[in-house]
Parts: structure tokens; sequence; C-alpha cells
């Protein structure tokens, strides 16, 4: 099919998992390779589940979602009085509840931890992923699902590299047991969103770790986005409590208090249910916002899918969902060609204009919010989605 009948995945993410089993769906011989040491964890961050992030769960799997509907998409003041409201009706999860649905369904002996790949090598018949333990696969395509820290792409684009957006989202959960009942009956089915000087701040619900979704049972998530100059003020924010420097993220438990305690004090300006959200949950934690577009995503045997090509800002929530149509884009390619590279050179084409369409918008976006302080309450422009505002 397409001149691939044995494919390497490296990366076993959503995006690489999604790839992985639509590829081996198609009857392709199929292989992930994961290069931590156990199942992936995401720190309990929540998702905006746009339709293409669960759409093999729900296409191939007998409609088996992992999300919950919330009807209405809020915008407040800082006294918690509502400026406007649409009835969007998105979908919300955790990262990791949708990670799990995927593994589930793709053959567990295919499926291989501790996996670092360190490098390739290809000609016109085959490619050879080479890893850190020694060893090696030999496969007809080599499929690099593997984030915005990329290997692949250090190898292929090695000019290529995440660009710093000038500011962070600060993010935690709470279960909403832990929270007022009027907090839970303002958040029940309602995301709120409150626009700042120069930033937002948006808190929805998703499942609960046990994956209930009635009101109650459910964890609150918060992303608050926050401005830190390039240079010493992001390099702090980044810096562990423990003096480690961190590249993407400072995990839950290693934000330092000071920087947790300047936050704090900022949330006076925040509407009473958002605050309440912010100021208990337990460990927050810090994501850097980056942009990230390569000029190319296949390499003769060898193409990229997800983060590792494009890693768009969190506004318009389609960084799942992006790998994800690239790796249905991918199938369908596969697919329908009878020669690889061909195949390739189409995919690649679709994809690089869904990619370049993605950072534009979300770059946009956070250029309204973080920089110009042009973002308005209600606008229908600021919306979430893969293809336009949306959609």
């Amino acid at each position: 099919m397409a001149g691939a009948s044995r494919v390497a995945v490296v990366g076993g993410s959503i995006g690489g998992l999604t790839a992985g089993l639509l590829l081996h769906d198609l009857g392709l011989d199929v292989e992930i390779f994961e290069r931590s040491g156990e199942a992936l964890r995401s720190r309990g961050a929540g998702i905006v589940v746009l339709p293409m992030t669960e759409k093999y769960l729900v296409q191939q799997a007998a409609d088996d979602r992992v999300s919950l509907q919330l009807t209405w998409w809020k915008y407040v003041d800082g006294d918690g009085r509502v400026l406007a409201a649409d009835a969007d009706k998105f979908r919300f999860s955790a990262w990791s509840a949708v990670y799990r649905a995927l593994l589930t369904k793709f053959p567990h002996d295919r499926y291989h931890l501790n996996a670092e790949m360190v490098g390739f090598d290809q000609d016109s018949q085959s490619v050879t992923a080479r890893f850190a333990d020694g060893t090696s696969v030999t496969a007809d395509l080599l499929v690099c699902a593997d984030g915005l820290a990329s290997t692949a792409r250090s190898i292929l684009l090695p000019d290529v590299e995440p660009a710093y957006a000038g500011y962070v989202a600060w993010r935690g959960t709470i279960h909403e047991a832990n929270l007022s009942a009027a907090a839970i009956a303002q958040l029940a089915d309602s995301m709120l969103y409150q626009v700042l000087d120069l930033g937002h701040v948006l808190v929805y619900a998703i499942p609960g770790a046990d994956g209930s979704t009635e009101p109650g049972a459910r964890r609150q998530n918060f992303v608050w986005y926050h401005n830190y100059a390039p240079g010493r003020g992001f390099e702090e924010v980044m810096t562990d409590r423990e003096g480690v420097r961190r590249s993407l993220s400072v995990p839950p438990g290693l934000v330092r208090a000071d920087l947790w305690a300047e936050m704090s004090r900022l949330t006076a300006q925040l509407a009473p249910a958002i605050r309440e959200v912010v100021l208990e949950t337990p460990e927050p934690f810090v994501q850097a916002v980056f942009d990230l577009e390569s000029p190319r995503m296949a390499f003769g045997r060898v193409c990229m899918i997800g983060d590792a090509a494009f890693s768009a800002r969190p506004h318009v929530a389609a960084g799942t969902a992006k790998a994800a149509a690239d790796a249905w884009a991918l199938r369908d390619a596969l697919d329908a060609a009878g020669d690889l590279a061909a195949a390739l050179a189409v995919w690649e084409r679709s994809q690089l204009r869904l990619g370049r369409s993605v950072v534009a918008r979300s770059r946009a976006m956070g250029r309204r919010s973080q920089v110009e302080g042009t973002m308005v309450p209600g606008d229908p422009a600021w919306k979430f989605g893969l293809m336009e505002a949306g959609n």
C-alpha cells in the first residue's frame, strides 16, 4: 500500500497513537516507540476536545467518548457578572483520559516504552531508526510524532526551533468536592472566560480521575496566561524550586513558592468562582507558550506530524486535533496512492497549509490578548477550532 507495509512510529502520545491505530487498521505492520520508560502522564492537564481529537474513538471504537460537554462559553468580569454568553457546546477532557483510551485500542506488544530514538538512516528502499539502547528497527516509513522537543526535527531541520511567545500558562486542576456550592453552580454547565489587562484566564470542567462527568464529581481545570519578558523574567519562572531550569514546563510540586505567591496576590482581579479554583488548586504548574512552524513535513521515507512539525499557541485549542488530523490525512494518502513518495507529497501539501493556518490564527489571538490588549469579551472570532474559529 503506497509502497509501505511496515511502519515505525516514534512518539507514543495522542498523535502517535492515532497514527499507529489508523495505519494498523489499514492493514500495515505498525510499531510505536515511546522514549518514556512508563505510560505517559499529563500532570492533570485538561484539554478542549475538538472533533478531530476523538474522531478515532467516536468512529472506529463504537462512540467511545472520554469527554464531557459544557453548553455555555461565558465571559465574566471581575465581579463574576456575565458579559457575554454563547451556547457553543464544546467538549472537554483530561489529556490522560484521551491518551489512555487510545492506548487500550493499540496492540500492547507493539507499543514499546523506554525507546528513545537518537537517529535514523534511509535509502530508496527503507529507513532504519536507531535507539539509545543500541537497538534499531527497519521499516518502509518512519512517522515522527515526538513532540515539541522532536529529535527528528533537530536532525531534519536543525535551524527550526520553538520560539518563546512572551508568556506562559499557569495551570492546575481541583476536584469539585473541594469547591463551594456557589462556585460549582456557576461552573456546572459553563466554561468561564475572563479578559484581563494584557492577559486572560479560563476555567472549565474535565472528568474526575475516575472518569466521572457528573457535576460535583468532576475536576475543574484553570489556564491563566501571564506575560514574562524574554530573559530574566522567563528564566525565573521556568526555574523550579530545586534550581533546575526547565525547558517546556515546571511540573506540579516544583513551582517556586515565591512565584506562586505573586500570582496568588494577582487573583484579586479574578471573578469569584475563577479565583476560588485558582487559589484552592493544590499543585499548580507552568507551561511555557511557544510557536513552531516547519517548512517541510516529508523527507523521503520520514515524515513529521503534530507538534514535531507545527506547534500553535493554545488559544485555538487545536494541538491534539492538529496531530490527529495529520494522522488521518496520512492514512487517507497512503490508502489512495500506489507510491509512497506520491502519497507523502499529497499529504504534505495539505498538512502544511493546515499547520500554517493554525499557527497564524493562534499567533494573532495571542498578540491581541497579551500584547495589544484588544481582546473583546464575546468576540465571535475568538473561538476554539482547527480549520477556523468555531470549526
